[in-house]
């Protein structure tokens, strides 16, 4: 239990906030689907992960928003129109 003594407040708010902090509880959790959907929360949610490397492997929106990244990179590179290699001289 937080002991409320004046004192010891601002350590047990201190605490309590640090454990809801960790807890995640604010971030909604999104699909990959989701983020090829919202490129710009697509590009926000790369940077944070980017940002706080540990998140790679722990947060499931880090997980969602690479996957997203892949299949758009793997989508837009079988797009793109192939090389022709120029044509050989006739000469």
């Amino acid at each position: 239990m937080i002991d409320l003594h004046p004192k010891s407040f601002p350590t047990g708010v201190a605490l309590l906030a640090g454990a809801l902090a960790l807890c995640g509880c604010s971030e909604e959790i999104h699909s990959a689907q989701w983020y090829m959907a919202h490129g710009p929360e697509l590009q926000d949610k790369l940077t944070e992960c980017k940002k706080y490397p540990s998140l790679n492997e722990s947060d499931q929106n880090c997980k969602a928003a690479s996957e997203a990244f892949a299949t758009l990179v793997a989508a837009s590179a079988s797009a793109a129109p192939a090389e022709q290699p120029p044509p050989a001289d006739a000469h």
